[in-house]
């Protein structure tokens, strides 16, 4: 069940980044290309490179991926905290809806 549940919540993290790759402007084929598509993410957010690599260290990794996710997300004008927490505790159903919602800005 668990493995279900970890593949679901894979495929809506990657479809809802597809969504916001055509709206920035990035093609969107690029958002299933692995750690490439967060390098671009970066790029696109005007964040300093060393956070990209910054993602490889064990455990801490994980916090700057959920920060760099948090980034993109202000750049389509989510900036409160109720919006921060879905990104961070349900990126599999809000990314898509960031993604596919009318744009913002």
């Amino acid at each position: 069940m668990g493995w279900i549940i970890f593949i679901l919540a894979t495929i809506g993290w990657h479809i809802g980044v597809y969504g916001m790759f055509k709206k920035m402007g990035v093609e969107p084929w690029k958002a299933f290309i692995p750690f490439y598509n967060t390098w671009l993410m970066v790029e696109k957010c005007g964040i300093r490179k060393f956070w990209f690599w910054l993602q490889f260290i064990p455990i801490a990794g994980q916090f700057i991926t959920i920060w760099i996710m948090i980034i993109v997300s202000m750049n389509f004008g989510k900036f409160t905290l109720v919006q921060h927490a879905y990104v961070t505790f349900v990126p599999f159903i809000y990314l898509p809806y960031l993604g596919f919602s009318p744009k913002v800005r």
